[in-house]
C-alpha cells in the first residue's frame, strides 16, 4: 500500500471514531460532584413503592446514605423494638405490643378486687377497664400499678363517706338524745299520716340521721297540736314516768320486737327499718321513765 494509500485509510479510521465518540451520549445522573443528591434522585435510584418512606428525607447526600446504612446494620441482631408509626397498620401495633408483654387477650390481665370493697366497685368498672388497658398496649406490670391507683383512689372516697357518715350519726345521736320529744312526734307525724307502707318506710328511712327533716316533722306536729288535731297531753314530755314505762313495755311485746311472731321470724331480720324505728321509740320512753334499758 502506497503511503497516500495508508494517509487516506488513516483519515478514514479517525473519521469513524470520532463519528462513534459523537453518538454516545453523557450518562445522566443525580449525584453531584461533592456526593449531594440532586433532584429526581429518588424516581430515579428507589423503587416506586418506597419512595413515599420518610426515611429518604432523612439525608441529602452519598456520605449521609452509607453513615445511615452503617447504622442500621450495626442495630441488626441486637435485641430491641421498634416503635410503630401513627400510620403503620394494627399488625404492626399487635406486635409492638405482644412484645412489650401485652397478653394476647384482655381477660388475661389480672385485676383483681379487694375483697372489702366489692361492694363498691361498679359491675362494669373491671370489663371497662380491661378494654381500655387492653387497647392501650399495656403488660400487667402497668396494670398492676394503674390498678393499685385506681384501688387508692375509690378507698379514699369511701374513707371519707365513711367519716362524713360517722359525723352525721354522731350529731344526730346528741340532737334526738336532747330532743326525745321532737323525734317522737316527727315519727309520729309519719306513722300516723302515711297509709302506704311502702312509703311510710321510705319517709322513716329519710328521717334517720336528717336532723332538718326532723326538725321540720316536729314543727308539722306544732301546728297540729295548735288546730287541736293533737294535743299537749299526747307528748312523751308530758307523760308520767309509769305511762312512759308502760309504752316502752308495750313496743317491747310487739311481734317480732323481741320474741318471734306467728312466722317465727324476728322484725330486725325482715324489716330493719321499722325495727330500727321501734327500738329508737322504746329507748326514748325508757329514757323518760328514768329505767335503765335491758341489755
Amino acid at each position: 500500500m502506497s503511503e497516500v494509500e495508508a494517509s487516506a485509510v488513516a483519515i478514514e479510521t479517525s473519521a469513524e471514531q470520532e463519528a462513534q465518540t459523537e453518538t454516545i451520549e453523557t450518562p445522566q445522573t443525580f449525584i453531584d460532584a461533592e456526593g449531594k443528591f440532586l433532584p429526581g434522585f429518588k424516581e430515579h435510584y428507589i423503587p416506586e413503592e418506597m419512595r413515599a418512606d420518610k426515611v429518604f428525607d432523612t439525608f441529602s447526600d452519598v456520605g449521609g446514605s452509607l453513615k445511615m446504612l452503617g447504622s442500621l446494620q450495626d442495630m441488626i441482631g441486637k435485641k430491641g423494638v421498634i416503635i410503630p408509626g401513627e400510620a403503620s397498620p394494627e399488625t404492626e401495633w399487635d406486635n409492638y405490643f405482644r412484645e412489650k408483654g401485652r397478653p394476647d387477650t384482655k381477660d388475661l390481665f389480672e385485676m383483681k378486687v379487694p375483697d372489702d370493697l366489692i361492694e363498691v366497685y361498679d359491675e362494669n368498672l373491671v370489663a371497662d377497664a380491661r378494654e381500655m388497658f387492653f387497647k392501650m398496649g399495656l403488660n400487667q406490670k402497668e396494670v398492676d400499678a394503674l390498678w393499685e391507683y385506681e384501688e387508692k383512689r375509690i378507698r379514699s372516697f369511701v374513707e371519707a363517706d365513711a367519716k362524713s357518715q360517722l359525723e352525721t350519726d354522731n350529731a344526730f345521736a346528741e340532737w334526738s338524745a336532747a330532743n326525745p320529744d321532737k323525734m317522737h312526734w316527727a315519727n309520729r307525724l309519719i306513722s300516723e299520716n302515711v297509709t302506704d307502707d311502702a312509703h311510710k318506710e321510705k319517709l322513716l328511712e329519710s328521717l334517720d340521721n336528717n336532723i332538718a327533716f326532723a326538725e321540720f316533722l316536729s314543727n308539722m306536729s306544732s301546728k297540729f297540736k295548735e288546730h287541736k288535731i293533737i294535743t299537749d297531753t299526747e307528748q312523751p314530755t308530758g307523760m308520767l314516768p309509769g305511762e312512759a314505762l308502760t309504752e316502752a313495755k308495750k313496743i317491747e311485746q310487739t311481734p317480732g320486737f323481741l320474741i318471734l311472731d306467728d312466722k317465727g321470724q324476728l322484725m330486725k331480720d325482715v324489716n330493719r327499718t321499722e325495727y330500727d324505728r321501734l327500738e329508737k321509740e322504746r329507748d326514748r320512753y325508757y329514757q323518760l321513765a328514768n329505767a335503765v334499758k335491758p341489755g
